[in-house]
């Protein structure tokens, strides 16, 4: 691996994601309460990417345009 490479990944990994960013965000501007929804949210939109993942159907859809689009 190359310095580049190692540079890129660690600043990629330490930069906050969108996610993190409003989780944040509704934290400061309404309260813990509001930062544990918006966390939850979070996860539970992360959910149906997991299942797909999970039960092949994300290689199925990649490897066919029809199937994309039927779905």
């Amino acid at each position: 691996m190359s310095t580049a490479f190692l540079i890129t990944s660690l600043v990629i990994v330490a930069t906050p994601g969108t996610g993190a960013l409003y989780t944040i965000t509704a934290g400061l501007a309404h309260g813990r309460r509001a930062a544990l929804l918006a966390a939850f949210a979070g996860v539970v939109g992360t959910l149906p990417h997991l299942v797909a993942a999970v039960t092949g159907l994300a290689a199925v859809l990649h490897a066919s345009g029809v199937a994309f689009a039927v779905i």
